[in-house]
């Protein structure tokens, strides 16, 4: 069997590669749990009432996970 020979990666492309990590790190670590947050507080009695009606609409829209998933992760 020969040698594996390792794809050259020239600094253009592995500058890409790091943009593109940061920015799918960004996504999983910053704007998922910053969503989770807007959607929870849509549900809580604080909320506006237009924010309440959106999240409400979009979780029937949806087939109620959001309601699921709070109702998993809240206090009973």
């Amino acid at each position: 069997m020969p040698p594996r020979v390792p794809k050259y990666i020239s600094p253009k492309q592995a500058a890409e590669d790091r943009a593109r990590l940061i920015a799918t790190l960004f996504w999983i670590a910053i704007a998922l749990p910053v969503t989770f947050a807007v959607l929870a507080f849509g549900y809580s009695d604080q909320a506006p009432a237009f924010l309440r009606s959106t999240v409400i609409a979009l979780d029937r829209t949806l087939g109620y996970p959001i309601a699921a998933l709070l109702g998993t992760v809240g206090p009973r």
